[in-house]
């Protein structure tokens, strides 16, 4: 079953990144973030076993780029979310993979290797997190103790200022994704690419969430093919906590 081996080999990549996390090189890429050779043995690793899978798959990830990026199958990398985290020892990282399949998000499954958390989910089947079935908070209440947390680089003062709840901040889209689905945080402000949010964003999905822009326009896969980063925010919420949300944000 495919998602069984790419749930393995996740764990696997996991393991290998917490094997190098004592003995790493750290680079610093042109838009100064960081890249370890923990991030390129990592992707190298996922990519090799999973060509093996579907060797007709294409590959998007964030250290090696695209191979093919109008393949009917793409498998959508990121080896290290929260590369930072991982520099510095925070425990908040994690592996990301998810298979796109004509355009649609099939598969994704993070690994939070530090806190031993497995989180998978299949279009339609649902999301789970160590075997165990996974929902998002869903109320029409959205109070000021009501933890929303933030992609880094969406963080302004105007947008503290004007939206509801305790914001936080972990340094890791996956994180916040997969703690969104299973209901540690109530929702979840994003900006980045394909491979940093796919495989997230399914699993909150799987759990009952969807996704916006503060607009209130709908946000879809295709907006990521073409490689490039969200042009402005999402909110991933379950459907009651969004209208909470929309409505504090608003004053309606």
């Amino acid at each position: 079953m495919l998602l069984e081996e790419v749930k393995n080999l996740v764990v696997e990549a996991g393991r290998l990144a917490q094997q190098l996390a004592n003995d790493f090189t750290l680079e610093t890429k042109s838009d100064d973030s960081f890249v370890t050779n923990a991030d390129r043995a990592v992707e190298s690793y996922l990519r090799e076993h999973l060509a093996h899978l579907l060797p007709e798959a294409g590959f998007f990830g964030e250290e090696e780029g695209f191979t093919d990026r109008h393949a009917r199958l793409l498998w959508a990398i990121d080896p290290i979310d929260g590369t930072s985290n991982y520099v510095f020892g925070i425990p908040l990282w994690g592996v990301s993979v998810a298979l796109v399949e004509d355009e649609r998000i099939r598969l994704g499954v993070i690994f939070l290797p530090v806190l031993n958390e497995l989180y998978w989910a299949e279009v339609g089947e649902g999301a789970y997190q160590n075997g165990k079935r996974i929902m998002a908070v869903d109320s029409e209440e959205f109070t000021s103790e009501d933890v929303i947390c933030y992609a880094s680089d969406a963080v302004t003062a105007d947008l503290l200022s004007m939206m509801p709840g305790r914001p936080r901040c972990f340094g890791s889209a996956v994180v916040k994704l997969a703690w969104t689905a299973n209901g540690r945080v109530r929702a979840s402000l994003s900006l980045g690419r394909l491979y940093d949010l796919a495989a997230g964003l399914l699993i909150c999905h799987e759990a009952g969430c969807e996704t916006r822009y503060l607009s209130g326009a709908e946000w879809h896969p295709q907006h990521l093919l073409s490689g490039a980063a969200l042009h402005e925010p999402v909110l991933t919420a379950a459907p009651r906590t969004m209208r909470a949300i929309f409505r504090l944000l608003h004053n309606t």
